[in-house]
């Protein structure tokens, strides 16, 4: 995933005038807004690829992959101070929830760099922008029928064919566990949906009735969809990703 910088500008307008001199206006902006938003994807010290997904609240989320094989999930709120980010979350990892923090620097629509801690490990994290992030989210771009595998924290990837409508009805599964659920555009305009879904089945890797919230991503280029979700809790959920 890649990184965007989300950019807040406001004028003030103020009049002058009296004794009969004609009235001015001036504008005057207020300071640019520069935070960490948007998504990135680069490679973590200790090998494997990672795409975050920074939002316009700082909800953080983001996965890992090692030869194109799904290994963990990041979950987290980034907090962006001129230059500098901070964090604090979990990684989902080998049935295990852990939690971590990172520090580090990002220049805007470019490059993050970060140190992060979870337990007793530590790594570092190169990433670039990605400008697909500035695209919209559009719901007819996201319809199709996508084959791909998932992973929740407590099983191993599986194959999972996952359909989503145009109006963003999302189906996946069979009589012993499926999905359903929606997607939704984001209020930001960015090129993220709203994901919430309800697990149903006796054999399904989280319990059956769970609603789970995330986010998905779709790949225009790619024609590749990531869906990142987690129960109430935040102690378990899953990761998708699919080609169509």
């Amino acid at each position: 995933m890649k990184r965007l910088t989300a950019l807040a500008a406001a004028a003030v307008l103020t009049a002058c005038g009296g004794g009969g001199s004609d009235g001015t206006s001036t504008t005057t902006p207020t300071p640019v807004a520069v935070t960490a938003e948007g998504f990135w994807s680069g490679t973590a010290s200790t090998g494997p690829q990672v795409q975050l997904a920074i939002l316009e609240n700082g909800e953080t989320w983001g996965f890992y992959t090692s030869k194109g094989s799904l290994l963990g999930a990041i979950y987290g709120n980034t907090n962006s101070s001129g230059t500098s980010v901070s964090g604090s979350g979990f990684d989902f990892y080998n049935s295990t929830v852990q939690p971590g923090t990172y520090t580090g620097s990002f220049s805007p629509k470019s490059t993050l760099n970060l140190a992060l801690t979870s337990g007793t490990s530590s790594s570092t994290f190169s990433g670039k922008y990605s400008a697909a992030y500035d695209q919209p989210a559009l719901l007819a771009n996201l319809a199709g029928t996508y084959s791909g595998y998932g992973i929740s924290g407590k099983t191993a990837a599986s194959f999972i064919p996952v359909t989503i409508s145009s109006t963003g009805n999302i189906t996946a599964g069979n009589s012993s566990c499926s999905v359903s659920g929606a997607a939704t555009p984001r209020a930001s305009g960015k090129n993220i949906f709203n994901i919430r879904v309800t697990v149903a089945g006796n054999f399904c890797a989280l319990s059956n009735g769970s609603v789970i919230n995330g986010i998905a991503y779709y790949d225009t280029n790619s024609r590749e969809v990531v869906i990142m979700a987690l129960n109430s809790s935040k102690t378990d959920g899953f990761i998708y990703a699919g080609v169509r």
